[in-house]
Parts: C-alpha cells; sequence; structure tokens
C-alpha cells in the first residue's frame, strides 16, 4: 500500500507538471509568433490553515470541530506591446488538482481594457466586502456548521458570479471606474449572467472618497427555473490610517412563477487599519435579513476581528475570529449562534 500511495503521489505530480509545461510551453508559442516578444512570468502561493469553531449544532457522532486545509494557486501570466501600441496579455491560474480555474486574455488600448474567458465578474471584483474579507485569513469564515440557515444567511455578503466564459470590458475617465461583462451559460442552458460595476473617486482631506455600486444577475436555465441577481451599494474612505466602509447588498432568488424564495437584505460596516507597512488589523459587523418564503424573517450577525503580517521572503500570517448569531424565525430548535477561528499561513512566490 505505501508504494502504491507513493507510486499515485508522483504520476500526480507528473500529470500536474505536465500540464504546467504544455500550459507554459502554449504561452511561450504564442509570444514566439509575434512581431513582440512576450513577457512570460510565473507566480502563485500556498496556504496552510487550521480551523477550529464551537456553535450550538448537534455534532455528528465522532466529528472534530477542528480542521487542517491546504490550498495552492499558481499564475502564468504573460505580456507583450504590439507595433499598433495595444498592450495585450494572457492569466492562466492552476489549483493544487492541476485544474486551471482562471484562464482569459486582456487587451488594453485607448478604447479601455478587454477581458475575454474565465474572468471575475465586475460584481466581484469591485465589491468593497469581497476586497476586505479576502485580505486577512481568506474568506467570511464561520467553522463547520452543517446548519443549512447559517450557510444561506452567511453567504448573503458575496454577489460573485460564476467562472465561465465571459466577456467583461473596463474604463476610467475622470476619476470614474465603470466595468460590464456577459457570460453565456452555454448550448444547454439559458441562465447567462450579466453583470456591471461603477464607481467614482474623489480627494477628500488627506485621503479618498469612494463611492461604489456593482450588481449582477443570473436568468432562468429554462422555463422552469429560477432566476437570480444581486447589487451592492457602499461608500469607502481611505487615507494613511486604512480604510474604513459601509455597505448594502440585496440579493434575490425568483421561481419561474416570480415568487421570491430569497429576498436577502445584508448590511456591513468594517475597518482595516495599518499598524505599520507590514501589519494590519481587520474589524467588521454584518447583519442579514431575510423576507423570501423558504426562510422568511430569518436573520443572521456577525461580527469578525482579524490580523495579518507580512515578513521577508513572501510569508505571511493571519489570523481570523468571527462570533454569529442565527435565529431560524419559524423553528427556533434551529437557532445557532456559535463562533470560529481560522490561522493561516500563506508563501507568496
Amino acid at each position: 500500500m505505501l508504494f502504491r500511495s507513493v507510486a499515485t503521489d508522483s504520476l500526480r505530480e507528473t500529470q500536474l507538471m505536465r500540464k504546467l509545461l504544455l500550459t507554459t510551453t502554449a504561452l511561450i508559442a504564442l509570444g514566439s509568433v509575434s512581431a513582440v516578444a512576450a513577457d512570460i512570468s510565473l507566480s502563485g502561493n500556498m496556504r496552510f490553515r487550521y480551523n477550529t469553531w464551537s456553535d450550538d449544532d448537534t455534532a455528528v457522532a465522532g466529528a472534530n470541530n477542528n480542521s487542517m486545509t491546504n490550498v495552492m494557486q499558481l499564475w502564468v501570466k504573460s505580456s507583450a506591446t504590439l507595433d499598433n501600441g495595444l498592450a495585450i496579455g494572457t492569466n492562466t491560474r492552476i489549483n493544487a488538482s492541476g485544474a486551471i480555474d482562471r484562464n482569459w486574455i486582456d487587451i488594453n488600448g485607448d478604447f479601455g481594457q478587454i477581458d475575454l474567458g474565465q474572468q471575475w465578474t465586475p460584481s466581484y471584483a469591485n465589491s468593497l466586502h469581497e476586497y476586505w474579507v479576502g485580505t486577512i485569513a481568506g474568506g467570511n469564515y464561520m467553522g463547520g456548521s452543517t446548519n443549512t440557515g447559517v450557510a444561506a444567511m452567511n453567504a448573503a455578503g458575496f454577489i460573485g458570479g460564476t467562472k465561465n466564459n465571459k466577456v467583461v470590458y473596463r474604463n476610467s475617465l475622470a476619476g470614474i471606474n465603470v466595468a460590464f461583462s456577459y457570460g453565456d451559460a452555454g448550448a444547454t442552458s439559458e441562465a447567462d449572467e450579466k453583470s456591471m460595476a461603477v464607481n467614482y473617486t474623489m480627494p477628500m482631506m488627506d485621503g479618498k472618497l469612494k463611492l461604489n455600486y456593482a450588481d449582477i444577475s443570473n436568468d432562468a436555465a429554462n422555463a422552469t427555473s429560477d432566476e437570480s441577481s444581486g447589487a451592492e451599494l457602499g461608500v469607502e474612505y481611505s487615507a494613511g490610517f486604512g480604510r474604513v466602509y459601509a455597505l448594502q447588498q440585496n440579493t434575490e432568488v425568483k421561481t419561474a412563477a416570480g415568487v421570491k424564495t430569497t429576498d436577502q437584505q445584508n448590511t456591513t460596516v468594517g475597518l482595516n487599519y495599518k499598524v505599520n507597512s507590514a501589519t494590519q488589523l481587520v474589524f467588521f459587523n454584518q447583519n442579514v435579513d431575510e423576507s423570501g418564503t423558504t426562510n422568511i424573517n430569518d436573520e443572521f450577525s456577525s461580527n469578525t476581528v482579524g490580523v495579518r503580517h507580512d515578513m521577508a521572503g513572501g510569508l505571511r500570517i493571519g489570523l481570523l475570529h468571527s462570533n454569529y448569531e442565527y435565529t431560524d424565525a419559524s423553528a427556533a430548535a434551529t437557532n445557532d449562534d456559535g463562533s470560529a477561528t481560522r490561522l493561516e499561513v500563506r508563501v507568496n512566490f
């Protein structure tokens, strides 16, 4: 069994390296046929996470309230400037299993920027909440709770979208940044995805004030399927101390008959404080109310604090702790409150 395990691991590593070499070779070949040679770069990160939590859920027999996980991401990028002045590039992200989960072309010119492929939606890339959550320890972590209400309500802070192929257009003018995207769901589904974001940044005192709006919608896959949408309106002030922000998000899921099974209102306020150039502190409070038919009148709230410290050589340590409370308006027996902690050790390369 030991030799079989070693052989299996070796085969997996060989397959991963083969995929990486094929991807890199293809990018180099793409650059070599151009009149301008492309610059090729490799970068990425590896993260180890220790998670622990405590809540009111009835534990499954033998289950632990802790876990260890790891994440690996490898970026292969190319960039070049053509004779006509256009800047072009390719961006490919490979995860630990060897799968490509982000992959797009970008074209830049006086007209703005166009991205083609598996790119983030504007609603995700421009969300104030997404930026804050991801900076410390990799997400709005609520532990290993199996409570479906906690999972549904905690997800209200994310109006991200899919990893499907899409066309994204971006441009900036006089402090106004806009982005639009369209993603086709494919030949077997009509659940096309549309997203947009617009923000305006202006100087204020010793810092900058940003006003932000973003939304996303997914059409129904067929005549009997649900459609979904999400929107965010927020404001952020940044200066030498760090950043402070507040936002309001709404997420809806509607049946073919027009019934809103999900209708969540999420209010979040947060602070990111720079202790020094290497250390940051974070705090945010989230409150979610549900008026959709599935979990009508349910409520969820959480408070999260965290610290991140960057060291020499790309080493980063992050610690995130959250307390949360979920109230089930129709079944008090499934109310849940608890806490969760995540320690993340990350190496950027």
